[in-house]
C-alpha cells in the first residue's frame, strides 16, 4: 500500500481521491509547476550534453552524487544552480544536476503528487475540463451541418482524466489517451512520448482529432513545439480537427506570438483556425485541415520580434529549415 508523502512545499499529499480534495488550489498549482520546472530542466541539460538519452549517464559518478544529493531533500545549492543552467556549466555538473532532477522526476510519490495536483486541475467543479470547450464546439459544428454526425476517433495527449468531457461525451469514440508523465496504475491512460509514437500505417490508425491541451507550452524548445504541431499531419484523417489550449500569456504577453502569428503558422501547415476563445488565463484553439499542402517559408524559422515589453515572455513556435 502506497503512503502518504509529502509534497514539495513540506504538506501530505496522498494517493487516495479523499487527500486529493482536501489539496488547495494554490498547493496543487506550485506541484505542477515544480515538475515541468523540473522536466524542463532535464530537457535542458540534455540539450547542453548532447544526447536525450538518459541512461547513457546513470553509471556516472557525477550522476549519483546529484541522485543521493536529492535523496537527502531538496538542496538549496543545486536549486540555485538549476535556475542558472548554460553552456558555462562543465559537463560533471551538468550530470550532477540530472541525477538530482531524475531522483525527484521519477520518485514514485512524486509522479504521483504530480497526477493528483493535475487531476484536481481538470475537476468539472473547479471549472477546470478544457476538453467541454472542444465538445461545446464539436456539437455547434454538426448542427451547423459543417461536421458529420459520426462518431469520431480521438486522440488526446497530456491526458489526465478518462472521466473528461472528450471521453464521456458521446461523440469521440474510441478516445486514446496518452501521457508522458502517467504512471502505469492508471487505468485508461498510456504512458507515452507522442514524438515516439509509432506513425500509422494505414487510415485505420489514424484520428480524426488531436486534443493537446497545455502540452506545447512545456516543450522545452521553439524548435521542438514545431516538429510537434508538423508531426500532427501523420496521425490525422478526414476532417483533420486540432483542439489546442495554451496558457493565455503565451498569446497575449509574448515578444515573439499572438493569436494572429499562430494562425498564420498553422496556415503554414494546412490548418485553418474555426473557433477561438480566451478565458482568464487560457486561450482555446480549434483548426481544421483545409486540404493544402504544407507551405512553410522562412517566416516561422526564426524568431520574429511582434512585440516588446520589460515583462514580456520569449514563448514562440519555430520549425526547422527545410
Amino acid at each position: 500500500m502506497i503512503r502518504k508523502s509529502r509534497s514539495i512545499t513540506g504538506k501530505l499529499v496522498g494517493p487516495n481521491t479523499a487527500n486529493l480534495k482536501r489539496i488547495k488550489p494554490e498547493l496543487a498549482r506550485k506541484i505542477i509547476r515544480r515538475y515541468h520546472f523540473m522536466n524542463q530542466r532535464k530537457q535542458k541539460i540534455c540539450s547542453l550534453l548532447g544526447s536525450k538519452d538518459v541512461e547513457m549517464y546513470r553509471k556516472h559518478l557525477s550522476f549519483e552524487e546529484g541522485w543521493n544529493a536529492r535523496l537527502n531533500g531538496v538542496d538549496s545549492v543545486v536549486e540555485s544552480v538549476l535556475r542558472n543552467i548554460g553552456t558555462s556549466n562543465e559537463r560533471d555538473a551538468l550530470i550532477k544536476l540530472l541525477g538530482y532532477i531524475m531522483k525527484e522526476v521519477e520518485d514514485e510519490m512524486g509522479l504521483a503528487n504530480y497526477q493528483f495536483a493535475s487531476r484536481m486541475g481538470q475537476d468539472a467543479n473547479r471549472g477546470g475540463d478544457s476538453s467541454k470547450i472542444l465538445v461545446q464546439w464539436i456539437r455547434e459544428l454538426i448542427d451547423e451541418g459543417k461536421l458529420e454526425r459520426n462518431r469520431m476517433k480521438a486522440l488526446e495527449i497530456g491526458s489526465l482524466s478518462k472521466m473528461n468531457k472528450i471521453s464521456t461525451s458521446g461523440i469521440f469514440e474510441p478516445v486514446v489517451r496518452i501521457d508522458l508523465n502517467n504512471s502505469n496504475d492508471n487505468e485508461g491512460i498510456i504512458r507515452q512520448d507522442f514524438m515516439k509514437r509509432p506513425i500509422p500505417t494505414g487510415e485505420n490508425g489514424k484520428f480524426d482529432l488531436i486534443s493537446c491541451s497545455l502540452v506545447l507550452n512545456f516543450v522545452a524548445q521553439a524548435i521542438d513545439r514545431g516538429r510537434m504541431l508538423r508531426r500532427f499531419k501523420d496521425f490525422l484523417k478526414g476532417s483533420k480537427l486540432i483542439f489546442i489550449v495554451l496558457p493565455l500569456p503565451c498569446m497575449d504577453n509574448s515578444r515573439y506570438m499572438d493569436t494572429n502569428h499562430f494562425k498564420e503558422l498553422m496556415e503554414a501547415l494546412g490548418y485553418d483556425k474555426i473557433r477561438y476563445y480566451k478565458a482568464k488565463k487560457l486561450c482555446y484553439f480549434l483548426f481544421k485541415g483545409n486540404g493544402e499542402r504544407e507551405r512553410q517559408g522562412k517566416k516561422f524559422t526564426k524568431k520574429l520580434k511582434l512585440h516588446d515589453g520589460p515583462n514580456m515572455n520569449n514563448f514562440t513556435v519555430l520549425f526547422p529549415d527545410m
